[in-house]
């Protein structure tokens, strides 16, 4: 009985004996072409350079999600994600916190102004200030990461494209930047229900 040749080795094993890793762990991510200075300037343009390379650094490094703050999607909650063109947040923002509020309350009745000057209902002013300060927060501290994620997603569609790179770097920036038109139009309409509840 004959035995079978012992196996010839790899050419392509490690010389530190560990292991050797599957072809797709040994591609690189192209991820620095993705996420290119003159890619990130595009999609948020002038602001870039003064605000959101320092606001966005540590997702640079390490894209997993690490709390920071940004004041403007606190306090501006959730116009700020409307503006930033954040829809899916916006509408998070928008409906999750009244949604708590009725879960926690177990109140299906209209929070109105006149509702809330009674002195019955002061606790329902306090639960009610509560989830939105709570949403505030959390606002605050995902804003930043929610806006790394937006602006990467838009860069490896854009290079999925295949297009010349002007026409990347203008498909690039109409999807970036801001949406002034939706935000105002937004606030608009709030003063006007806030304004029609306060008089009613």
């Amino acid at each position: 009985m004959t035995l079978p040749p012992p196996d010839e080795p790899r050419s392509d094993s490690r010389s530190d004996g560990q292991p050797d890793l599957p072809r797709w762990a040994q591609r690189p991510s192209g991820g620095g072409a993705v996420l290119s200075d003159e890619r990130m300037a595009t999609y948020f343009g002038a602001k870039w350079e003064q605000v959101y390379r320092r606001k966005l650094a540590p997702f640079l490094e390490d894209p997993s999600f690490v709390p920071t703050w940004n004041w403007s999607a606190a306090l501006a909650l959730p116009v700020w994600f409307l503006y930033r063109k954040l829809y899916l947040p916006f509408a998070i923002f928008f409906l999750l916190p009244n949604l708590v509020f009725r879960l926690l309350t177990r109140s299906d009745t209209a929070l109105t102004m006149e509702a809330l000057r009674k002195p019955e209902n002061e606790w329902l002013l306090m639960m009610n200030l509560a989830v939105h300060l709570s949403s505030a927060i959390a606002a605050g501290g995902t804003a930043n990461w929610l806006l790394f994620r937006r602006a990467r997603a838009a860069s490896h569609f854009v290079s999925a494209q295949q297009l010349p790179a002007g026409e990347e770097l203008g498909l690039l920036r109409r999807m970036g930047g801001v949406n002034r038109l939706a935000t105002a139009l937004f606030v608009s309409l709030s003063l006007v229900i806030v304004l029609a509840q306060y008089r009613g």
